[in-house]
């Protein structure tokens, strides 16, 4: 291993040590060796059967909406080689009191690139191997305080168990924290006041929608909400020297929702309301909307500047934004989220 790769790999563990818990684990198959390619070519029928059981379970096991949905984690990238074949991994970095979530996460990746083994590093430093059978943790061993070295051991467990002969797994790389890799422009200082802002920045799209006080077809815009399934930080005040103020919701929304969001957004928002429809893209780029839900005009890169500027135009110069701290977003019941599905779905 490098010099400067074990430092680099050293620095970034170091720095979750103590604050969160970490594990590694492959984001791509490791492909098998040729011997072991040429005996399995005549179970091909078989193997497509088994992919197919294999995405049925995946479905089943799934990923916790702590992963897929909340944001307080972090993951870099971690590249390396095998042979002369790029070969990444991904370390996460998890809240430690949420380890059944973790290895619910370790398992899908697990079943997702057919490997049995995972990398983790506990609060304390303390490295292990985790071994998997059927997603579930059967053993683990313990390797000691976690060394750099750990990693290129790990890729190499996960070379040797696809049968690949005389070949070897080399680190090369980590990258930034995968928010500040999508999204490196972003000035990410004195958002506080946004609440989870921050977290979702780089990872998700952002929609600042103003409160909408009127309902349609009997039904609130916090019930649409909890329909849509969409996380949010409620009642971020806007007090302006001119002594109005405005109220917003912050939308956190992954982008297989986005369409569906913008499609219920547009038939809630007022025409005749005039107050700016935001949004930021998961790259971290700000534009105003149009209540048809199209780009009006773009703003730049988001930072609290280039959003209060859009204000500033509108109203004179903003005195606060403050967000109410009584409020927390709690995700709605099983019933509420099916129950919404048909709802949405009934809407013209």
């Amino acid at each position: 291993m490098d010099v400067l790769v074990r430092s680099q790999l050293n620095s970034v563990i170091q720095s979750y040590i103590g604050k969160q818990i970490m594990m590694v684990v492959p984001s791509q198959c490791v492909k098998q060796g040729a011997d072991a390619e040429e005996r399995t070519h005549h179970l091909a029928i078989n193997s497509q059967k088994t992919c197919r059981l294999c995405a049925n379970n995946q479905a089943l096991v799934g990923l916790p909406y702590s992963y897929t949905t909340g944001r307080d984690w972090s993951r870099h990238r971690i590249h390396g080689l095998v042979r002369d074949e790029a070969f990444v991994m991904e370390l996460i970095c998890w809240h430690p009191d949420r380890l059944e979530d973790l290895q619910e996460v370790a398992a899908w990746y697990v079943q997702k690139h057919g490997v049995k083994q995972v990398l983790f590093i506990s609060l304390k430093g303390e490295a292990k191997i985790w071994n998997y059978e059927n997603n579930w943790i059967t053993g683990h061993a313990t390797l000691g305080s976690f060394q750099a070295e750990h990693i290129e051991m790990y890729g190499q467990m996960l070379v040797d168990g696809s049968q690949r002969t005389d070949v070897v797994y080399v680190c090369q790389s980590i990258a930034e924290e995968y928010r500040q890799v999508r999204a490196p422009h972003c000035d990410r200082s004195n958002l506080e006041a946004f609440g989870q802002l921050s977290n979702h920045l780089g990872a998700d799209h952002i929609l600042f929608v103003p409160a909408i006080n009127h309902k349609v077809e009997g039904r609130t815009m916090q019930q649409y909400l909890a329909f849509l399934d969409v996380p949010y930080d409620n009642k971020v005040h806007h007090f302006f020297s001119s002594n109005d103020s405005v109220l917003y919701y912050v939308l956190y929304v992954r982008h297989c929702r986005l369409k569906l969001v913008l499609d219920v957004l547009q038939l809630l928002v007022d025409d005749r309301d005039r107050k700016p429809l935001l949004y930021v893209t998961s790259e971290g780029n700000l534009y105003e909307l149009r209540r048809d839900m199209s780009i009006l005009q773009s703003c730049g890169v988001f930072s609290r500047a280039s959003y209060e500027a859009i204000f500033t135009e509108a109203y004179k110069e903003i005195l606060q934004i403050q967000l109410d701290t009584d409020f927390h977003y709690h995700r709605p019941n099983m019933f509420t989220r099916m129950g919404g599905a048909m709802i949405l779905g009934h809407l013209k």
